[in-house]
């Protein structure tokens, strides 16, 4: 009977460490499924104070150039950007006149006339061959 007794005795205790490792097992679920829910609190307090950061960013960068464009010396460096490249195609075209080379504005006009001709052309051909082609039947 004394072995039956022991062998009761020994399977409560396992019985019993097998309960306190379930419960100590659960304990750490239950803790490591709150920690997750912080971190994710934490990691949505953290994405929205950045995007509003971002946003007063791009605000505040929005504004700046704003108030440089706005500016009367960004005026001033636009005015002297505009007469410089004034006088810089002035120039070109005083230099072109002078070596007798066309301007990029005289080719295009060229090239616009020379395609008009050939328009002219190709018209003049197509009425040859058909007029041919009317004689020829």
């Amino acid at each position: 009977m004394e072995v039956r007794e022991d062998m009761a005795q020994q399977a409560s205790i396992v019985q019993e460490g097998v309960d306190r490792f379930r419960d100590a097992f659960g304990s750490v679920e239950n803790e490591f499924e709150r920690i997750q829910k912080q971190l994710r609190a934490r990691r949505r307090s953290f994405e929205k104070q950045l995007n509003s950061s971002r946003r007063d960013l791009d605000k505040r960068a929005r504004k700046v150039r704003a108030d440089i464009r706005r500016s009367s010396t960004m005026k001033q460096i636009e005015r002297w950007r505009k007469d410089a490249t004034k006088q810089l195609e002035q120039g070109v075209d005083n230099i072109l006149s002078a070596l007798q080379i066309a301007s990029k504005s005289d080719v295009q006009r060229i090239d616009r006339k020379i395609s008009q001709l050939n328009r002219k052309v190709k018209e003049i051909e197509q009425r040859r061959k058909r007029t041919n082609g009317q004689a020829a039947a």
